[in-house]
């Protein structure tokens, strides 16, 4: 299950947050340095918005635990994380991840999500450069030993960026058995009506759902699938109920009482909104047309 991001961001104004525009065109992996107990995501949040990081002036724009991911500066803006200087290219032109090391958590657990989060921002910022010469340790822009628990083991580097790899590849549907369907029926009717009536709850909850009629022995003998209609900009949709935003935070209660208009779709991040007041980013398989 992918890791849960929390936006926990340094407020506006302080050093450590100093608002330069960023352009991304690299993802720079980072170790905390910090093995305390209780040293995780949450801990380094608090931490950046504190007088300590803002004296330094530091700051990054993810921190990853074995649990969950904090983001600490929108994509927009740059941190100080690379070493490089005000105008360096690591901190003007790289997203930073921090991996925790606290003694009490998971540290392979830890990079795994690191690297699922790589292959999220590869996929989604589009002026990331290509995979892999997108990807840096923080030893390439200030040569400081960092990340230091992947580079001391052999082929670490190398290692972790197979993981990223793997996260950029498609999901494998699982295998169908001797080249059969699974099939889970809801219901059997003597009356077709009411076996279209159910089709249609069936669609509007948002599942993808037909008619099988059968014959006296109880093999198919006519299939009805209505077509499933395409989601495309412009399209009018509402928001499944208990569905969450794109990066996973909970929706307003209202929300799911509208119709939208979909203003953008990228990939299966699809932004929904009334005209082109933007409502919010959601999956696309959280949105049934109307």
């Amino acid at each position: 299950m992918a890791p849960k991001i929390t936006q926990d961001l340094i407020p506006q104004g302080r050093r450590n947050r100093p608002g330069y525009k960023l352009v991304p065109k690299y993802v720079t992996v980072h170790d905390t340095a910090n093995t305390d107990a209780g040293a995780n995501a949450k801990a380094h949040a608090g931490y950046l918005k504190g007088a300590a990081a803002a004296a330094i002036p530091a700051s990054w724009h993810f921190t990853v635990d074995d649990k969950v991911i904090y983001q600490h500066l929108p994509l927009t803006e740059n941190g100080w994380h690379a070493g490089d200087g005000t105008n360096g290219t690591g901190n003007r032109q790289s997203i930073g991840i921090e991996i925790c090391e606290n003694r009490d958590g998971n540290r392979v657990k830890a990079e795994a999500n690191a690297a699922w989060l790589a292959a999220k921002l590869i996929r989604e910022v589009k002026t990331l450069r290509p995979f892999p010469a997108c990807m840096k340790q923080h030893y390439d822009w200030s040569k400081k030993n960092c990340p230091a628990q992947i580079r001391v083991r052999k082929n670490g580097w190398t290692n972790f960026l197979k993981q990223v790899e793997n996260y950029l590849k498609p999901a494998q549907k699982p295998a169908i058995p001797d080249g059969g369907l699974y099939r889970v029926q809801v219901g059997a009717y003597t009356q077709k009506a009411n076996a279209e009536a159910m089709l249609a709850r069936l669609k509007k909850a948002g599942f993808d759902a037909i008619i099988v009629t059968e014959g006296a022995a109880g093999a198919p003998t006519a299939v009805t699938a209505p077509a499933e209609p395409v989601i495309k900009k412009g399209s009018k949709v509402r928001v499944k109920k208990g569905a969450k935003d794109y990066n996973g935070v909970r929706l307003a209660s209202f929300v799911f009482a509208q119709t939208y208009d979909v203003i953008q779709i990228t990939g299966d991040r699809v932004v929904i909104g009334q005209g082109k007041v933007v409502t919010a980013a959601v999956k696309m398989k959280d949105l049934v047309v109307v």
